[in-house]
Protein backbone atom coordinates (compact mmCIF):
# COMPACT_ATOMS: atom_id res chain seq x y z
CA UNK A 1 0.00 0.00 0.00
CA UNK A 2 1.40 2.97 -0.74
CA UNK A 3 1.77 6.26 1.85
CA UNK A 4 1.49 9.82 1.38
CA UNK A 5 3.76 12.47 2.43
CA UNK A 6 2.78 16.04 2.59
CA UNK A 7 5.67 18.62 2.52
CA UNK A 8 4.22 21.61 3.72
CA UNK A 9 6.03 24.97 2.06
CA UNK A 10 5.01 27.72 3.77
CA UNK A 11 5.73 31.25 1.72
CA UNK A 12 6.32 34.39 1.59
CA UNK A 13 7.39 36.76 -1.48
CA UNK A 14 8.79 33.27 -2.89
CA UNK A 15 7.46 34.25 -6.63
CA UNK A 16 10.86 34.23 -8.38
CA UNK A 17 11.89 30.84 -6.33
CA UNK A 18 8.11 28.61 -6.10
CA UNK A 19 7.60 26.68 -9.05
CA UNK A 20 11.31 25.73 -9.57
CA UNK A 21 11.34 25.03 -5.54
CA UNK A 22 7.86 22.32 -5.73
CA UNK A 23 9.53 20.73 -9.03
CA UNK A 24 12.40 19.57 -7.11
CA UNK A 25 10.21 18.47 -3.85
CA UNK A 26 8.10 16.18 -6.29
CA UNK A 27 10.87 14.92 -7.94
CA UNK A 28 12.37 13.49 -4.74
CA UNK A 29 9.11 11.03 -4.83
CA UNK A 30 11.81 9.35 -7.62
CA UNK A 31 14.33 8.61 -4.13
CA UNK A 32 11.45 7.43 -1.34
CA UNK A 33 9.95 3.68 -2.46
CA UNK A 34 6.39 3.15 -1.29
CA UNK A 35 5.60 7.11 -1.07
CA UNK A 36 3.60 9.32 -2.42
CA UNK A 37 4.62 12.72 -2.29
CA UNK A 38 1.85 15.57 -2.11
CA UNK A 39 2.85 19.58 -1.24
CA UNK A 40 0.38 22.01 0.52
CA UNK A 41 1.93 25.89 -0.74
CA UNK A 42 0.79 27.85 2.79
CA UNK A 43 0.97 31.23 2.08
CA UNK A 44 1.16 34.60 4.35
CA UNK A 45 -0.66 36.86 1.59
CA UNK A 46 2.55 37.34 0.09
CA UNK A 47 2.72 41.37 -1.79
CA UNK A 48 4.94 39.83 -4.39
CA UNK A 49 2.04 37.51 -6.33
CA UNK A 50 3.01 34.27 -4.94
CA UNK A 51 -0.07 33.15 -3.57
CA UNK A 52 -1.35 33.51 -7.40
CA UNK A 53 1.41 31.34 -8.52
CA UNK A 54 0.59 29.08 -6.06
CA UNK A 55 -2.99 28.89 -7.22
CA UNK A 56 -2.12 28.11 -10.94
CA UNK A 57 0.37 25.53 -9.93
CA UNK A 58 -2.13 23.61 -7.37
CA UNK A 59 -5.02 23.74 -10.26
CA UNK A 60 -2.58 22.29 -13.12
CA UNK A 61 -1.53 19.54 -10.38
CA UNK A 62 -3.66 17.06 -7.74
CA UNK A 63 -0.31 16.26 -6.08
CA UNK A 64 -0.22 20.05 -4.99
CA UNK A 65 -2.60 22.02 -2.36
CA UNK A 66 -2.64 25.37 -1.73
CA UNK A 67 -3.74 27.46 1.55
CA UNK A 68 -3.60 31.02 2.32
CA UNK A 69 -3.35 32.20 5.87
CA UNK A 70 -2.30 35.83 7.76
CA UNK A 71 1.27 36.51 7.98
CA UNK A 72 3.87 34.42 9.85
CA UNK A 73 6.29 31.47 9.66
CA UNK A 74 4.75 29.99 12.57
CA UNK A 75 0.95 30.42 11.35
CA UNK A 76 2.05 29.01 8.13
CA UNK A 77 3.58 25.95 9.48
CA UNK A 78 1.07 25.05 12.07
CA UNK A 79 -2.00 25.42 9.91
CA UNK A 80 -0.44 23.85 7.34
CA UNK A 81 -0.22 21.04 9.38
CA UNK A 82 -3.75 21.04 10.99
CA UNK A 83 -5.16 21.44 7.39
CA UNK A 84 -2.83 18.66 5.97
CA UNK A 85 -3.81 16.49 8.71
CA UNK A 86 -7.37 17.05 8.68
CA UNK A 87 -7.61 17.01 4.50
CA UNK A 88 -5.31 15.39 3.08
CA UNK A 89 -4.83 12.49 5.92
CA UNK A 90 -0.47 12.39 5.54
CA UNK A 91 1.28 9.21 6.68
CA UNK A 92 4.20 11.69 7.50
CA UNK A 93 4.14 15.11 7.86
CA UNK A 94 7.07 16.83 6.18
CA UNK A 95 8.21 20.83 6.40
CA UNK A 96 10.63 22.31 4.47
CA UNK A 97 11.18 26.75 3.79
CA UNK A 98 10.32 27.03 0.43
CA UNK A 99 13.25 29.38 0.02
CA UNK A 100 15.55 26.97 -1.19
CA UNK A 101 18.27 27.15 1.07
CA UNK A 102 18.07 23.94 2.30
CA UNK A 103 18.97 20.74 -0.39
CA UNK A 104 15.75 18.86 -1.23
CA UNK A 105 17.73 15.75 -0.68
CA UNK A 106 16.67 15.84 2.87
CA UNK A 107 13.79 14.40 2.64
CA UNK A 108 13.63 11.02 1.81
CA UNK A 109 16.55 10.85 4.83
CA UNK A 110 13.48 12.36 7.12
CA UNK A 111 10.89 9.61 5.93
CA UNK A 112 13.35 6.67 6.73
CA UNK A 113 13.93 8.51 9.73
CA UNK A 114 9.96 7.97 10.02
CA UNK A 115 10.15 4.51 9.04
CA UNK A 116 12.53 3.50 11.47
CA UNK A 117 10.12 3.58 13.57
CA UNK A 118 10.67 7.36 14.97
CA UNK A 119 8.30 9.70 15.10
CA UNK A 120 10.22 12.98 14.73
CA UNK A 121 12.86 13.69 12.11
CA UNK A 122 15.24 16.90 12.61
CA UNK A 123 16.90 18.11 9.46
CA UNK A 124 20.69 19.38 10.88
CA UNK A 125 23.38 21.08 10.08
CA UNK A 126 25.39 20.49 13.06
CA UNK A 127 25.86 16.53 12.74
CA UNK A 128 28.46 14.18 10.77
CA UNK A 129 27.47 14.85 6.89
CA UNK A 130 25.64 18.37 7.59
CA UNK A 131 26.68 21.36 5.82
CA UNK A 132 26.32 24.96 6.38
CA UNK A 133 27.27 27.45 3.19
CA UNK A 134 25.76 30.95 4.92
CA UNK A 135 28.31 33.47 5.66
CA UNK A 136 30.21 33.21 8.33
CA UNK A 137 28.65 35.33 10.27
CA UNK A 138 25.27 33.64 9.49
CA UNK A 139 27.03 30.45 10.54
CA UNK A 140 28.14 31.81 13.57
CA UNK A 141 24.46 32.94 14.67
CA UNK A 142 22.99 29.46 13.74
CA UNK A 143 25.12 27.84 15.47
CA UNK A 144 25.13 30.01 18.85
CA UNK A 145 21.18 30.01 18.79
CA UNK A 146 21.39 26.40 18.38
CA UNK A 147 23.66 26.01 21.07
CA UNK A 148 21.86 28.42 23.54
CA UNK A 149 18.94 26.44 22.96
CA UNK A 150 20.78 22.94 23.73
CA UNK A 151 22.88 24.72 27.01
CA UNK A 152 19.71 26.32 28.62
CA UNK A 153 16.52 24.44 26.99
CA UNK A 154 17.66 21.05 26.45
CA UNK A 155 17.58 17.95 25.54
CA UNK A 156 21.55 18.56 25.05
CA UNK A 157 21.48 15.52 22.40
CA UNK A 158 20.01 17.85 19.89
CA UNK A 159 21.95 20.30 18.06
CA UNK A 160 19.93 21.87 15.60
CA UNK A 161 17.41 23.61 16.57
CA UNK A 162 16.65 26.54 14.32
CA UNK A 163 15.88 25.56 10.57
CA UNK A 164 12.16 24.24 9.19
CA UNK A 165 13.24 20.98 7.97
CA UNK A 166 11.60 18.43 9.99
CA UNK A 167 9.31 15.25 9.74
CA UNK A 168 7.38 13.71 12.20
CA UNK A 169 3.86 11.72 12.46
CA UNK A 170 0.33 12.92 12.81
CA UNK A 171 -0.13 10.99 15.82
CA UNK A 172 3.08 12.95 17.25
CA UNK A 173 1.64 16.69 15.86
CA UNK A 174 -2.17 15.54 18.08
CA UNK A 175 -0.18 15.23 21.39
CA UNK A 176 1.88 18.53 21.08
CA UNK A 177 0.03 21.26 23.26
CA UNK A 178 0.18 23.94 21.06
CA UNK A 179 -0.56 26.33 23.71
CA UNK A 180 3.11 25.79 24.58
CA UNK A 181 4.62 26.84 21.26
CA UNK A 182 4.02 30.59 20.18
CA UNK A 183 3.73 30.09 16.84
CA UNK A 184 1.90 33.29 16.36
CA UNK A 185 4.47 35.51 16.87
CA UNK A 186 6.17 37.26 14.21
CA UNK A 187 10.11 36.00 14.66
CA UNK A 188 10.97 32.19 14.00
CA UNK A 189 10.52 31.29 17.72
CA UNK A 190 8.45 28.74 16.26
CA UNK A 191 11.13 26.21 15.19
CA UNK A 192 13.05 25.42 18.80
CA UNK A 193 9.76 26.12 20.15
CA UNK A 194 7.94 23.40 18.22
CA UNK A 195 10.73 21.02 19.12
CA UNK A 196 10.54 21.34 22.47
CA UNK A 197 6.42 21.06 22.49
CA UNK A 198 7.54 18.00 20.86
CA UNK A 199 9.97 16.63 22.76
CA UNK A 200 7.53 17.05 26.02
CA UNK A 201 4.86 15.70 24.04
CA UNK A 202 7.05 12.31 23.69
CA UNK A 203 8.78 12.31 20.49
CA UNK A 204 11.34 9.46 19.54
CA UNK A 205 13.61 11.36 17.47
CA UNK A 206 16.78 11.19 15.25
CA UNK A 207 18.58 14.15 13.43
CA UNK A 208 19.94 13.60 10.09
CA UNK A 209 22.37 15.64 8.04
CA UNK A 210 21.49 18.28 5.63
CA UNK A 211 23.09 20.67 3.13
CA UNK A 212 21.98 24.17 4.09
CA UNK A 213 22.85 27.57 1.14
CA UNK A 214 22.41 30.82 0.69
CA UNK A 215 19.16 31.98 -1.43
CA UNK A 216 19.16 31.80 -5.19
CA UNK A 217 16.88 34.52 -5.34
CA UNK A 218 14.67 36.48 -3.15
CA UNK A 219 15.97 37.73 0.33
CA UNK A 220 16.44 36.54 4.01
CA UNK A 221 13.34 37.36 5.96
CA UNK A 222 15.31 37.04 9.59
CA UNK A 223 14.60 39.56 12.08
CA UNK A 224 17.93 38.65 13.85
CA UNK A 225 17.77 40.87 16.86
CA UNK A 226 14.21 40.16 17.41
CA UNK A 227 15.21 36.69 16.95
CA UNK A 228 17.87 36.42 19.64
CA UNK A 229 15.21 38.18 22.29
CA UNK A 230 13.25 35.60 21.52
CA UNK A 231 15.60 32.29 22.02
CA UNK A 232 16.68 33.89 25.05
CA UNK A 233 13.43 34.37 26.61
CA UNK A 234 11.47 31.04 25.83
CA UNK A 235 14.54 28.85 26.44
CA UNK A 236 14.65 30.33 30.08
CA UNK A 237 11.24 30.08 29.96
CA UNK A 238 11.60 26.19 29.42
CA UNK A 239 14.08 25.35 31.98
CA UNK A 240 12.28 27.27 34.12
CA UNK A 241 8.92 24.99 33.69
CA UNK A 242 11.43 21.96 33.67
CA UNK A 243 12.50 22.52 36.85
CA UNK A 244 9.00 23.14 38.29
CA UNK A 245 9.10 26.84 38.27
CA UNK A 246 5.92 27.80 36.65
CA UNK A 247 6.62 31.70 35.90
CA UNK A 248 5.00 32.85 32.49
CA UNK A 249 8.49 34.31 32.04
CA UNK A 250 8.67 34.32 27.66
CA UNK A 251 4.79 35.87 27.62
CA UNK A 252 5.59 38.32 30.16
CA UNK A 253 8.87 39.12 28.53
CA UNK A 254 6.77 39.98 25.49
CA UNK A 255 4.97 42.41 26.97
CA UNK A 256 7.65 44.18 28.25
CA UNK A 257 9.82 43.75 24.91
CA UNK A 258 9.13 47.34 24.00
CA UNK A 259 10.12 48.76 27.12
CA UNK A 260 13.01 46.70 26.77
CA UNK A 261 14.20 47.77 23.38
CA UNK A 262 13.08 51.38 24.69
CA UNK A 263 15.99 50.71 27.69
CA UNK A 264 18.55 49.14 25.42
CA UNK A 265 17.99 52.57 23.25
CA UNK A 266 17.98 54.63 26.07
CA UNK A 267 21.55 53.10 27.86
CA UNK A 268 23.19 53.99 24.64
CA UNK A 269 21.55 57.72 24.11
CA UNK A 270 22.69 57.82 28.17
CA UNK A 271 26.10 56.81 27.18
CA UNK A 272 25.74 59.90 24.25
CA UNK A 273 24.61 62.15 27.01
CA UNK A 274 27.21 60.73 29.40
CA UNK A 275 30.18 61.83 27.05
CA UNK A 276 28.91 64.92 26.28
CA UNK A 277 27.97 66.13 29.71
CA UNK A 278 31.50 65.08 31.08
CA UNK A 279 33.12 66.78 28.10
CA UNK A 280 31.10 70.33 28.66
CA UNK A 281 32.10 70.59 32.56
CA UNK A 282 35.48 69.56 31.71
CA UNK A 283 36.47 70.73 28.64
CA UNK A 284 34.72 73.91 28.69
CA UNK A 285 34.11 74.79 32.21
CA UNK A 286 30.32 75.09 31.91
CA UNK A 287 28.33 74.32 35.05
CA UNK A 288 26.70 70.58 35.82
CA UNK A 289 23.21 71.68 35.06
CA UNK A 290 24.27 73.56 31.93
CA UNK A 291 25.91 71.01 30.61
CA UNK A 292 23.17 68.68 31.00
CA UNK A 293 21.01 70.73 29.07
CA UNK A 294 23.38 70.46 26.29
CA UNK A 295 24.06 66.83 26.40
CA UNK A 296 20.68 65.48 26.79
CA UNK A 297 19.62 67.52 23.51
CA UNK A 298 22.14 65.81 21.35
CA UNK A 299 21.22 62.17 23.54
CA UNK A 300 17.46 63.28 22.24
CA UNK A 301 18.37 63.70 18.77
CA UNK A 302 20.32 60.23 19.45
CA UNK A 303 17.47 58.25 20.36
CA UNK A 304 14.67 59.38 18.36
CA UNK A 305 16.58 58.02 15.07
CA UNK A 306 16.94 54.70 17.14
CA UNK A 307 13.12 54.62 18.60
CA UNK A 308 11.75 54.95 15.12
CA UNK A 309 13.91 52.75 13.75
CA UNK A 310 14.05 49.69 15.86
CA UNK A 311 11.87 50.42 19.33
CA UNK A 312 8.67 51.49 17.50
CA UNK A 313 9.44 50.38 13.51
CA UNK A 314 5.99 48.37 13.33
CA UNK A 315 3.69 50.94 14.80
CA UNK A 316 1.00 52.41 12.65
CA UNK A 317 0.99 56.19 13.85
CA UNK A 318 -0.19 57.82 11.11
CA UNK A 319 1.94 60.59 11.90
CA UNK A 320 4.83 61.84 9.60
CA UNK A 321 8.41 61.97 10.52
CA UNK A 322 8.84 65.65 11.37
CA UNK A 323 5.28 65.01 13.39
CA UNK A 324 6.62 62.27 15.49
CA UNK A 325 10.23 64.16 16.20
CA UNK A 326 8.80 67.01 16.91
CA UNK A 327 6.81 65.73 19.28
CA UNK A 328 9.30 63.46 20.96
CA UNK A 329 11.00 67.07 21.36
CA UNK A 330 8.51 67.99 23.69
CA UNK A 331 8.56 64.58 25.53
CA UNK A 332 12.06 64.45 25.99
CA UNK A 333 12.01 68.47 26.69
CA UNK A 334 9.83 67.02 30.01
CA UNK A 335 12.28 64.61 30.44
CA UNK A 336 15.03 67.52 30.38
CA UNK A 337 13.01 69.58 32.65
CA UNK A 338 13.25 66.37 35.44
CA UNK A 339 16.85 65.62 34.50
CA UNK A 340 17.88 69.23 35.37
CA UNK A 341 15.74 70.00 38.23
CA UNK A 342 17.19 66.64 39.81
CA UNK A 343 20.68 67.67 39.48
CA UNK A 344 19.99 71.35 40.20
CA UNK A 345 18.40 70.22 43.71
CA UNK A 346 21.02 67.84 44.41
CA UNK A 347 23.63 70.18 43.98
CA UNK A 348 22.37 72.87 45.94
CA UNK A 349 21.76 70.19 48.79
CA UNK A 350 25.58 67.90 48.46
CA UNK A 351 27.51 70.81 46.37
CA UNK A 352 30.95 70.08 44.70
CA UNK A 353 32.79 66.84 46.12
CA UNK A 354 34.20 63.59 45.49
CA UNK A 355 32.88 60.15 46.47
CA UNK A 356 34.93 57.34 47.57
CA UNK A 357 33.24 53.82 46.16
CA UNK A 358 35.26 51.07 46.48
CA UNK A 359 38.57 52.58 46.20
CA UNK A 360 37.25 54.78 43.28
CA UNK A 361 36.79 58.50 43.20
CA UNK A 362 33.32 59.48 41.52
CA UNK A 363 32.58 63.21 41.14
CA UNK A 364 29.19 64.06 42.97
CA UNK A 365 28.11 65.41 39.26
CA UNK A 366 28.44 62.17 38.27
CA UNK A 367 25.98 60.53 41.09
CA UNK A 368 23.58 63.85 40.01
CA UNK A 369 23.75 62.83 36.70
CA UNK A 370 23.01 58.87 37.32
CA UNK A 371 20.28 59.39 39.59
CA UNK A 372 18.24 61.37 36.61
CA UNK A 373 17.91 57.96 34.79
CA UNK A 374 15.19 56.15 36.15
CA UNK A 375 12.71 59.06 36.74
CA UNK A 376 13.66 60.14 33.40
CA UNK A 377 13.43 57.08 31.35
CA UNK A 378 10.14 56.22 32.82
CA UNK A 379 8.48 59.47 31.67
CA UNK A 380 9.89 59.18 28.32
CA UNK A 381 8.59 55.82 27.60
CA UNK A 382 4.71 56.41 29.12
CA UNK A 383 4.53 59.19 26.97
CA UNK A 384 6.07 58.19 24.05
CA UNK A 385 4.46 54.87 23.89
CA UNK A 386 1.00 56.62 24.77
CA UNK A 387 1.61 59.47 22.83
CA UNK A 388 4.14 60.05 19.86
CA UNK A 389 4.13 56.17 18.50
CA UNK A 390 0.56 55.09 19.78
CA UNK A 391 -0.78 52.72 17.58
CA UNK A 392 -3.67 53.29 15.35
CA UNK A 393 -5.50 50.60 13.85
CA UNK A 394 -5.91 50.09 10.48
Amino acid sequence: MVKIAVVVLPTFNEKDNLEKFVTEVLNEEKNIPGYKLEVLIVDSNSPDGTGEIAKKLASKNSRIHFLSVERGLGVGLIKGHQYSIASLHPDVCVQLDADGQVDVEVIPKLIKVIEDDYSLAIGSRFIEGGRNYLSPSRRFFSWGSSLFCKLVMGPANIREWSNSARAFTPELFKKINLDQVPWKESTFIVQPAFLNAAILAGARYKEVPLIFKNRAVGYSKMKTVNYIFDVVTYSVDARLKKLGIDIPFFALSRRAKTFLKFGVVGLLGTAVDFGFYNFFIIALDLRPATSKGFSTEIAIVHNFILNNAWTFRHRNTQKTLWHKFSIFNLVSLGGLLIGVLIIKLLHMVYGDGVLNFLGVSVPYYNVYFFATIAPVMIWNFIVNHLVTWRHVED
